[in-house]
């Protein structure tokens, strides 16, 4: 959805705020009052100008055009629908209100969103102390319009968190970069994973504060990092085991622009919180017989070595999907990447998700000694060959790594039976029960 450029750079300046509110927050500063609904309800409720004067003009000339209303209603449908498989998967399951959900999703049009609006607004009115002195344009039908405008912003902020997603700047132009510059401190230099990757090397003289949100504190700052893209049960794991001396080295993708100068530790609070965990051979879901289906295009012959794993490329589907998942195995490594049928698409690319990782053998177990994920982005021509070309790079933009462990010993499965590579694999991929049951033959094989 195309907006005009005062109406984004209003949307980027709210967020801006609501940020600033929450690393404050985090800082231990509460002196600033965040809001009691949504930004942009606030921003009705406070009577704000730049809402009253350009947004809603602009969104009651927009309404007219069909295109436009129907982009409204599919991001709702969008909403809606995520909302409905969050609440599917809530520990705390409620059959009556998943059933009100999907009426809900079912009665979507421009009617039911006016009248769930307008019904809202009597409900401010009935309630809220503020709503006696109203100006005139806080009413009714600009409030619908805000509701609408509500969908229009998360919409673009939603855009802005994938474009950032994918993106890094030049490093010595970052706000991380130059922090430590100021302290005498160049991160190109003294971080070998940060000059290369982008990654922020975890030392023995950092700590991981995991929970919501995920950070790396350095006490000699002190300083507060957000870790992007690796959630929280594989922070909790990684932990583990560098507590229990598996992993010596882990570097993680971290904000290079978000930054929170302080040594407490304080964490968002949820009425209840969804807890994932690793995967282990009891809770691994198992695929029916002939539900994931592979090809083998190259494979050697039995090793002498009974002990090790067969070289091979392979393709992981279903029958009733074009989706796959590559993988391939030489003597000391594994690459598993995904190639969806429709993939997700930048601007200019296409991004696919790859975990590449290096192994041994000890005793007849497998080991990780190397393991890292990362986006690769073809050009759409490249990823049109990659279908079918394994050999196919993705040229489009540099490779982005969100976590990369070096001179480990991770075994495959753990004493306790948790399984470290099914675990990863289900956390970074979209489709990773392709390659449930063949990492777990591997584990199984004589």
């Amino acid at each position: 959805m195309k907006l005009p450029a005062a109406l984004a750079s209003y949307f980027d300046s709210l967020s801006e705020e609501r940020l600033q509110i929450s690393l404050r927050c985090l800082q231990d500063d509460f002196s600033c009052e965040g809001g009691t609904f949504d930004l942009i309800t606030d921003c009705f409720l406070d009577n704000d100008a730049t809402l009253f004067e350009n947004a809603i003009p602009w969104l009651q000339e927009a309404v007219q055009e069909a295109a436009f209303m129907d982009s409204i209603l599919r991001l709702e449908r969008n909403r809606l629908e995520g909302e409905l498989e969050r609440l599917h998967i809530d520990p705390t399951y409620n059959r009556r209100e998943i059933e009100f959900k999907k009426r809900e999703l079912d009665d979507v049009c421009f009617e039911s969103l006016q009248e769930r609006a307008l019904r809202s607004y009597d409900d401010f009115c009935s309630t809220l102390v503020a709503a006696k002195d109203f100006a005139a344009r806080q009413c009714k039908n600009n409030f619908f319009l805000t509701k609408l405008l509500r969908i229009v912003y998360e919409a673009h902020c939603a855009e802005q968190r994938e474009e950032r997603r994918y993106m890094r700047v030049p490093q010595k132009s970052t706000q991380l970069y130059q922090y430590y510059k100021a302290a005498e401190v160049d991160l190109l230099e003294t971080d070998t994973q940060y000059s290369k990757y982008n990654l922020y090397s975890v030392t023995l003289d950092t700590k991981l504060l995991i929970g919501i949100p995920n950070r790396i504190l350095d006490p000699q700052r002190p300083l507060q990092l957000l870790i992007e893209n690796t959630p929280e049960h594989v922070l909790r794991l990684f932990e583990r085991l560098r507590n229990e001396g598996l992993i010596k080295d882990l570097a993680l993708l971290a904000s290079n622009d978000v930054l929170i100068e302080t040594d407490k530790h304080i964490f968002v609070t949820l009425g209840y919180q969804i807890i994932t965990v690793p995967l282990t051979v009891d809770n691994l879901p198992r695929q029916p017989d002939g539900t994931v289906l592979r090809t083998v295009l190259r494979k050697s012959s039995l090793p002498n070595d009974s002990a090790a794993v067969r070289h091979s490329v392979s393709t992981f589907y279903r029958s009733d999907s074009e989706d796959k998942t590559w993988c391939s195995i030489t003597a000391n490594s594994m690459t598993f990447e995904e190639i969806a049928h429709v993939p997700e698409l930048l601007e200019d690319c296409a991004v696919t998700r790859m975990i590449h990782l290096e192994y041994f053998i000890d005793g007849g177990r497998l080991f990780v000694s190397h393991i890292d994920h990362e986006f690769i982005f073809y050009t759409h021509e490249e990823f049109d060959l990659r279908a079918d070309d394994f050999s196919q790079k993705g040229n489009a933009r540099k490779r982005l790594k969100t976590f990369k462990i070096d001179r480990s010993a991770i075994p495959f499965m753990l004493d306790d039976g948790t399984l470290f590579v099914h675990t990863l694999i289900d956390a970074c991929f979209e489709k990773p029960y392709l390659l449930m049951d063949f990492l777990l033959d591997l584990l199984q094989q004589d």
